[in-house]
């Protein structure tokens, strides 16, 4: 638990400076800011239960499955306790904008479907490369897109700016630009047992570009509905490709 403690103390510290000059002066921006920081550390700490407590594992595999499933009711609970929070950026929710592209709305849920259906057609050579497929098309999209572009997104949205300019400089949405940070920071940055810090830069840099663009298709389309599935393609995609290779 102190590891953990001490990684998101380290990421909270790195977005600390945008978030002070991307405050927004109105509104109750310390209530927004405060729920952010608690859920935080609640969702993080809700997909490391299982190793704290084995007996919570209630899954034995090489992914954390009961990790996720236990961070995704988790955020389900909080968000439905403090949706009013999210107020104008409540992005938790299946109805798209009347802006946003239906047609390529309609193609990404039918690669998404085919992705699913692979995973039983040709997931039949190797039963890891099944439950491979089957983990990454589902838990990482539900789990990380209503706990990044879906709760932390909206909370911040609320708090900071909807501009961030450094000088001459546009850094867009603060918020969006916080989010995907973290979110490269949660697939790049580990402290090992003897308290070493391993950060990965191509991961990081990789994943923040990845959240960048989910949190942009969240915010234009005023919905999580597109980048679930979007992630979830991100992730099973290739191990679909590994698995047609190999078939051959």
């Amino acid at each position: 638990m102190a590891k953990l403690i001490f990684t998101l103390i380290i990421e909270l510290i790195v977005i600390t400076p945008l978030i002070v000059i991307a405050l927004n002066k109105a509104g109750n921006k310390w209530k927004y800011l405060f729920l952010f920081v608690s859920y935080f550390f609640f969702h993080t700490s809700l997909l490391a239960i299982p190793n704290w407590i084995p007996e919570l594992r209630i899954i034995e595999s090489n992914w954390n499955w009961a990790g996720k499933i236990y961070a995704l009711i988790g955020s389900i609970v909080f968000y439905f306790m403090f949706r009013e929070s999210l107020a104008n950026h409540n992005y938790v929710t299946f109805k798209q904008n009347d802006n946003s592209l239906k047609p390529k709305k309609f193609i990404v849920i039918i690669v998404f479907l085919l992705t699913i259906a692979s995973a039983f057609f040709f997931g039949k050579n190797s039963a890891t490369k099944l439950e491979d497929l089957l983990f990454q098309s589902t838990m990482p999209g539900l789990d990380e897109e209503l706990a990044f572009r879906g709760i932390m997104l909206g909370l911040l949205s609320n708090s900071l700016k909807s501009k961030l300019n450094v000088g001459s400089i546009n850094l867009g949405n603060p918020a969006l630009l916080i989010t995907s940070i973290l979110f490269g920071f949660g697939h790049s940055l580990h402290i090992s047992t003897n308290w070493n810090i391993h950060q990965n830069w191509f991961e990081f840099i990789q994943t923040s570009v990845i959240g960048l663009l989910l949190g942009w298709m969240t915010i234009k389309n005023g919905s999580i509905l597109m980048s679930i599935l979007s992630h979830s393609l991100i992730n099973a995609l290739p191990i679909i490709v590994l698995i047609l290779f190999q078939s051959r």
